[in-house]
């Protein structure tokens, strides 16, 4: 079985010069804001935003409504235009997320949390944050913190492999997966992308108020704003997510103080831009659902699982946010880059293809599949019979029977049973079972692929760990 993955592979090319001021307009009585060196490539920094990107858009519900994106896009653009964003490619998203905050990834994608939007008071707040983060990436805040560490070597190194497997190889060393797992290039509030010193805070205020001033917006809003949010901390009407925030933004001193000192040496100018909009958009956010649980989250580790006491001897857990399914001990259980599904391998089970994605030979792959209708309209036989001939399309070699009903963790599913060719010279054949079972958040499936001459071996496995699945608020069921 199949499955093509985003990868990208690129020389690194390193920068020796020396930063650069981020404003022409600079004056030599500020406090001099500079664009940080970095090994990656104008290029290469944009590649690792749309890797990270994907991972953001399968983690988060990102709200598709058309007068809230104009409207968070028609701020974002006119800050983009300015000098001091330095002409990245950005965009604009809001998350359905009631948690204080909003993120710019390397290379130009923002993110904007509804919490933010409901924390807000006025336009100039909302445009504040976005300079703000903009400027982090304006300024290449999070490629230098990549260089740093060193994540952006061991990244093109890997994904540049002409082959791997997943799971450690001889000697001990840390294979494909196990590797990948390690960089660290993830959007979590401790990852390299997200968390900045309070000198890149300091920049990244006073570079956001010049993009403000430029793009006509109060630049006094941004410090006001994040002082503001500081001064909730503790109390009664603290927003949700606000530690969090901080502690991603750390204080820099008065943000207010020192962002007015700066302003005193712009260009006289009349700070009057608005959409207009600002309390319509809020009314629009406040009335937003709840927002569903998206695949790329609920295929992750959870965070605090109990432990389960009733697994078969030589069988280990995997309880996601959206399920949990034991496995081989041996085996090891992960995704090889941030947006891709879970793959569930033995030592060999999955190698990097000649195309650049990730083939599974041997084992288990899960993920959602979301019908072309919407995660809402999932439906078992309709969405099964969608998904199967998705996979048809994409491989001229797979031949699918008929769904047999079945049940997997206490409810109703399909079974497949499915032929297909691997690139495996000395045994291409594939004998693959797909399990699907209708979920909240589209249709979860488990793909369990063997060859020929190890199914009577394999079967045995493929049976215990679809036994073993369990789906959360449900009762945990013996496994056999």
């Amino acid at each position: 079985m199949k499955r093509m993955l985003f990868v990208f592979a690129a020389a690194a090319v390193i920068v020796t010069a020396a930063p650069s001021t981020a404003d022409a307009q600079y004056s030599s009585r500020q406090v001099r804001v500079d664009v940080q060196r970095t090994s990656l490539s104008r290029d290469q920094e944009i590649q690792i935003g749309k890797q990270a990107a994907a991972q953001v858009e399968r983690e988060s519900e990102i709200i598709h409504n058309p007068e809230i994106e104009a409207w968070l896009n028609q701020i974002g653009q006119r800050l983009a235009k300015t000098p001091q964003a330095r002409d990245y490619p950005y965009y604009f998203k809001l998350v359905n997320d009631d948690s204080i905050n909003a993120f710019a990834l390397p290379g130009g994608p923002m993110y904007v949390n509804t919490g933010l939007i409901k924390a807000a008071d006025n336009e100039g707040e909302v445009a504040g944050v976005l300079a703000h983060e903009m400027s982090h990436v304006a300024l290449r805040h999070g490629a230098a913190q990549i260089s740093k560490q060193q994540t952006y070597g061991a990244l093109f190194g890997i994904l540049g492999a002409a082959a791997g497997t997943f799971t450690s190889g001889q000697n001990g060393e840390c294979g494909f997966l196990c590797q990948m797992s390690q960089l660290g290039v993830g959007i979590g509030a401790g990852s390299v992308l997200m968390k900045f010193s309070r000198g890149y805070e300091r920049d990244a205020d006073l570079n956001g108020a010049r993009m403000m001033a430029a793009a006509g917006y109060d630049p006094i809003e941004l410090p006001r704003f994040f002082e503001k949010l500081q001064a909730k901390q503790g109390t009664a009407g603290e927003p949700r997510g606000l530690g969090l925030w901080l502690a991603s933004h750390p204080a820099t001193g008065s943000r207010i103080q020192y962002v007015q000192q700066d302003i005193r040496f712009y260009p006289q100018h009349t700070y009057n831009a608005s959409t207009g909009e600002f309390s319509h958009i809020k009314k629009l956010v406040a009335v937003l659902p709840p927002p569903i649980p998206q695949p790329g989250k609920l295929i992750q580790l959870a965070d605090s699982p109990t432990p389960r006491a009733n697994l078969p001897e030589g069988y280990k857990d995997y309880p996601a946010n959206g399920f949990s399914i034991a496995y081989p001990s041996h085996w090891q259980a992960g995704q090889p880059e941030s947006a891709s599904s879970l793959y569930i391998v033995p030592q060999g089970g999955a190698v990097k293809g000649q195309n650049g994605g990730t083939e599974l030979l041997l084992g288990a792959m899960i993920d959602y599949y979301v019908p072309k209708a919407g995660a809402s309209k999932v439906q078992l036989a309709e969405s099964t019979a969608e998904f199967i001939d998705a996979l048809e399309k994409g491989d001229t070699n797979l031949k699918a029977g008929k769904p047999t009903p079945t049940t997997v963790g206490g409810h109703d599913a399909l079974v497949t049973h499915i032929t297909t060719k691997t690139s495996l010279k000395q045994e291409p054949d594939q004998i693959v079972y797909l399990y699907t079972v209708p979920r909240q958040s589209g249709l979860w499936y488990l793909v369990l692929a063997t060859m020929p001459s190890v199914q009577k071996a394999f079967d045995p496995i493929a049976r215990a760990m679809v036994q073993s699945v369990i789906f959360p608020s449900e009762q945990r069921p013996a496994v056999r």
